[in-house]
């Protein structure tokens, strides 16, 4: 049972939650077509990132309007990809001259909504660029990265997208940086059901996992993720590789922390 007054209003409250909890931090935007809110105080005089997609269950997108990582996030209803003029208010409000990043998972809504705000944007005259990320390795089977979804790897490209426009790169190279990004990275997701079996590659909206097997351990359940990114990596011969285990509140704090453990060793 979830607590709320109501699916209809439950985004729309989260987001006040948010507001409250972190006054003179936030501003939300004033619109008819969905939810967003931008960081106050943002730095003049560079490109602005913005982060989208489905509202969920979960962390909300406004998690990735902090310094270091997104200027605003927009998202849409449950499960359902913000619309187009949202998006298209969102960055005619925080545009600072120098243009806008959206940042968005590789999914259909969510890419034609981001490019028809793409198109209503260049007739009022200001530069955006869109960058989808796609590294979920288990979607898409035997086609070409770019057709893939996209499941944790936005979070690294906020950082990188914020950090280069922080240091005052143009449109064209944050955009370019954030495509590099998205290239580079590779997630996975390991579900463990109750009947003892170990899911790999669910996707969150319900996508049939690509393998099921007995689980046995923690150690098992990373191997098997590490050692299928690893192998989607070698084409580049990475030197070092950045690891993040995304708990997706599936998991409680230990069960993190035993996960983390296993990986950093299959690594070492």
């Amino acid at each position: 049972m979830w607590i709320w007054n109501s699916e209809e209003t439950a985004l729309r409250e989260a987001l006040e939650g948010i507001l409250y909890a972190e006054p003179g931090i936030y501003e939300k935007l004033d619109t008819k077509y969905g939810c967003g809110l931008f960081r106050k105080h943002l730095p003049e005089d560079q490109v602005r990132v913005i982060v989208d997609g489905g509202g969920g269950y979960g962390p909300m997108w406004a998690g990735f309007a902090r310094q270091g990582l997104a200027d605003a996030a927009v998202h849409g209803e449950f499960n359902c990809a913000p619309n187009a003029y949202v998006l298209y208010e969102m960055a005619k409000t925080i545009d600072a001259g120098k243009g806008v990043l959206f940042l968005c998972n590789h999914f259909m809504g969510d890419y034609l909504n981001n490019d028809m705000a793409l198109e209503l944007l260049a007739h009022e005259g200001i530069r955006a660029r869109a960058c989808y990320i796609s590294d979920d390795v288990c979607s898409c089977i035997g086609e070409e990265k770019e057709s893939r979804g996209g499941l944790h790897g936005i979070a690294q490209v906020a950082k990188l997208a914020s950090a280069a426009a922080g240091r005052g790169d143009s449109l064209e190279q944050v955009w370019r940086l954030a495509k590099k990004g998205n290239e580079r990275l590779r997630s996975v997701t390991m579900k463990v059901e109750e009947e003892g079996k170990l899911l790999v590659g669910p996707g969150f909206s319900g996508e049939p996992p690509v393998e099921s097997v007995p689980f046995e351990s923690a150690d098992q359940l990373v191997s098997l993720a590490v050692d299928r990114l690893l192998a989607e990596l070698e084409p580049y011969g990475p030197k070092e590789v950045f690891l993040c285990v995304n708990r997706l509140r599936r998991m409680c704090f230990t069960e993190g922390f035993v996960v983390l453990r296993a990986a950093v060793r299959r690594l070492q």
